[in-house]
């Protein structure tokens, strides 16, 4: 039998048939399941989530005469009071220890659950509602947040994190990322001899663990991942980067190991590491022909993989790094952008046309200053102002390339558009923004949320379609929906 239930009776082992609210506000990526954990529970109380509705025939059922009628719940839950916030009293790059909420057709609307990191992004975001709330019964939340997060606050002020507190560890910061790769660890399985050196890079310093000419080793660097908690990340230098992609070409002709999945693995790694490249390459030549014509190769072997081994995209479709590199994140909107087009039924001729925009879509950021790119803190308005001239220069830069179709410059030119008339360079909205510039704006965010930094936490996937859900107004609602779809069958 289904019943329903106020939130404040659920157990573990109850069957959960339906959320008492619109699907994209709930923190699953399906609604139907046996609660096996605590956690699950906390997560819908967390949401705001009031009632929900279980299958007393396919789990535990609740003890009636336990917690308040589902009435009585219904009336706490209207007496709830909001106070409303200054966005300067919010700290860019924090963990919220409250929920964040928007006012949005005279109704409350969480914007941002606590627990989340407030992306620079997502409070640039903030700072463009009309008004911003917390629970009034947070206030003194609000007031041990700002008091544990005054000398951030104060280095946020001048653009500046923890950890980047002068201009020579910000300096030192850009020439790490512009001196080094990141490299994909399972291209580099013992026995095999690499032509270049290999770096290591954890918590921001950079140490050699094998020279050119070496056999990589059998040992925890190479075996391990992750040494604790600290970050791992294989770099090399941008100066070996076509020793590497010889290396990478041997191992694509066969030069592996035997292990019939380990091969599997290795096979889809080259290809990332070898996209990744053609996309550095372009990024650093804009204007190169010959890059264009290698980006499009990329395309097809993406779409083709994405086609024909649908059950492997989930290892093909994002590139993890530890910080943020905009041939990387080109890369991994492009992917998405095959898959999730996939989905949406389009034929190959169009996933071909937005995986080429998409691939495109920042190429713009080359003309833009890489202190701005990789800048540690928030961008001040003037230099946030310089950063959205991306747009117009990379399509000034692809004008010239008369084979690039017309239609793949949607992506290019609308992927920070948005619905509701806000976006950037020319603030259309509604039906003015095309199929594929609403898809690369929804990914172009995702990714970027997703993706870790070594001053910013990264939101988990569903935390940040969730995200993008909650902001229907901005973002294609149905595009969403299929997004979020896509990911729960990778999960599985």
């Amino acid at each position: 039998m289904v019943k329903k239930i106020p939130v404040k009776s659920l157990s573990v082992g109850m069957f959960l048939e339906k959320i008492d609210q619109s699907w994209f506000s709930t923190p699953f990526l399906r609604n139907q399941f046996t609660i096996s954990y605590d956690h699950q529970i906390k997560k819908i109380k967390d949401s705001g989530i009031q009632e929900v509705y279980i299958d007393t025939d396919k789990g535990i059922d609740a003890d009636d005469s336990s917690g308040p009628k589902p009435e009585e719940k219904i009336e706490e839950s209207a007496a709830i009071e909001y106070m409303a916030v200054s966005t300067g009293r919010l700290v860019a790059n924090t963990t919220l220890p409250f929920n964040i909420f928007v006012k949005r057709e005279g109704a409350y609307s969480m914007y941002l659950q606590k627990g989340l990191p407030l992306h620079d992004f997502v409070l640039r975001e903030l700072e463009s509602q009309t008004g911003v709330y917390i629970p009034a019964s947070d206030r003194e939340l609000l007031e041990k947040y700002e008091k544990s997060f005054e000398k951030e606050k104060a280095l946020s002020a001048q653009g500046l994190v923890p950890g980047f507190e002068s201009p020579e560890k910000v300096a030192r910061y850009n020439q790490f990322l512009n001196n080094y790769i990141p490299v994909e660890s399972s291209v580099f399985f013992p026995g095999i001899k690499v032509s270049f050196s290999i770096y290591l890079e954890m918590e921001m310093e950079v140490r050699p663990v094998l020279g050119a000419g070496g056999i990589v080793p059998e040992n925890e660097i190479f075996c391990a991942r992750e040494n604790g908690r600290s970050r791992k990340n294989f770099l090399i230098h941008s100066g070996d980067a076509d020793a590497y992609k010889n290396f990478l070409k041997g191992l694509a002709s066969g030069k592996g190991p035997g292990n019939p999945d380990q091969a599997v693995k290795i096979r889809s790694a080259v290809f990332k590491e070898n996209s990744k490249l053609v996309m550095k390459e372009l990024m650093d030549n804009p204007r190169s022909g010959k890059a264009v014509k290698e980006a499009k190769g990329v395309v097809s072997e993406m779409i083709d993989n994405v086609l024909e081994n649908p059950s492997s995209f989930y290892g093909l479709m994002k590139i993890n790094t530890h910080d943020y590199y905009t041939y990387v994140h080109s890369i991994n909107v492009s992917t998405l952008s095959v898959g999730l087009g996939a989905a949406l039924g389009m034929k190959k001729t169009d996933l071909s046309c937005i995986a080429m925009g998409a691939l495109m879509h920042d190429l713009g950021k080359s003309q833009v200053p890489k202190s701005l790119i990789n800048k540690p803190g928030k961008l001040t308005d003037e230099e946030f102002a310089h950063m959205k001239k991306h747009v117009n220069l990379g399509l000034e830069i692809l004008r010239a390339q008369e084979d690039l179709s017309p239609r793949a410059m949607f992506a290019v030119t609308q992927h920070h558009e948005k619905l509701n008339g806000t976006g950037y360079p020319n603030r259309i909205g509604g039906d003015k923004i095309h199929l594929f510039g609403r898809i690369c704006s929804i990914l172009d965010v995702y990714d970027a949320l997703t993706t870790e930094r070594a001053y910013k936490k990264a939101f988990k996937p569903f935390d940040a379609a969730a995200f993008l859900a909650k902001n229907a107004e901005e973002f294609d609602k149905n595009i969403v929906k299929n997004f979020v779809f896509m990911l729960g069958k990778q999960a599985h």
